[in-house]
């Protein structure tokens, strides 16, 4: 995590009070590679979003493998190809296992 990614809405750090109140809990990841979606477990997502730093990082390309809730899928990573990976919380007022279930993952 970068300096820029604690800092608030004044440009400053947060304060421990605002991080104690904040709640949101990443129950799943969202893929776009090329022109398709995949919906995976917290675990399997951080792995790879941990795998494609490395990869993009050193410049490289590499195949990396994503567990999805439709199977299993290699994804070849690298810095000419396109992937985004969004962190799904759950929602205000609701439960772990309806986002779950929304998501296709219970």
């Amino acid at each position: 995590m970068t300096d820029t990614d604690t800092r608030g809405p004044t440009g400053e750090g947060l304060t421990d009070a605002e991080v104690a109140g904040l709640s949101a809990k990443t129950v799943a990841h969202v893929i776009h590679y090329r022109r398709k979606t995949y919906v995976t477990k917290p675990s399997e997502g951080y792995a790879l979003l941990k795998r494609v730093r490395t990869i993009l990082r050193d410049g490289t390309t590499d195949l990396v493998p994503l567990v999805h809730r439709d199977g299993f899928v290699w994804l070849a990573v690298g810095p000419s190809i396109p992937i985004a990976i969004d962190e799904i919380e759950t929602e205000p007022g609701h439960s772990e296992e309806h986002t779950l279930k929304r998501l296709g993952l219970d």
